[in-house]
C-alpha cells in the first residue's frame, strides 16, 4: 500500500521515489487516491501527498491541478499526465490506463475528461476551491 499522509507536518521533497500530489478538499480526487493507495505495491515508494503538505517541484501547479513528481527522471507532470504516470506504477492492469492516458491518440481525449472533472468537481463534494482557472 502506498504512503498516504495523514495531514501531519509537512515533509520534506522526497530524496527517491515517485509522488503524486493531490487536492486533499476534492471528492473525487482523495476518492482516486484512496484506491491507488490500496493497489500499489509497497516496492514502487509511491508517496500520495495532500497538495497543502507539498513544496517540491511542480508546486506551483499544485492549487490546480495534480502533479505527479519522479525522482528518478526530476521531472514532473500535470492534469491527466499525473494521473495516467500514477496509474503506471499501480499494477498490470491500471498500468494500461495510465498508458492510454498519456499516449496518442486518446491523450487529447484524456485531458479533456480530466478538465471537465476538475472544473465541475465542486458539484460533487469539493470542501475547499475546485475549480480550475478559466
Amino acid at each position: 500500500m502506498a504512503a498516504l499522509s495523514d495531514g501531519g507536518p509537512r515533509p520534506p521533497a522526497p530524496a527517491s521515489g515517485p509522488v503524486l500530489v493531490y487536492d486533499p478538499d476534492c471528492s473525487v480526487c482523495t476518492a482516486f487516491v484512496r484506491q491507488l493507495g490500496k493497489r500499489v505495491h509497497p516496492s514502487t515508494a509511491l508517496q500520495l501527498t495532500p497538495s497543502s503538505h507539498w513544496d517540491g517541484p511542480g508546486a506551483e501547479w499544485t492549487d490546480r491541478s495534480a502533479v505527479f513528481y519522479d525522482s528518478k527522471e526530476d521531472a514532473f507532470h500535470v492534469e491527466e499526465q499525473a494521473i495516467g504516470r500514477a496509474l503506471m506504477i499501480a499494477g498490470p492492469l491500471p498500468r494500461v490506463a495510465g498508458n492510454l492516458i498519456i499516449r496518442q491518440p486518446l491523450k487529447p481525449l484524456a485531458r479533456t475528461v480530466y478538465r471537465a472533472i476538475a472544473r465541475n468537481r465542486h458539484r460533487v463534494g469539493c470542501q475547499g476551491s475546485c475549480s480550475l482557472p478559466r
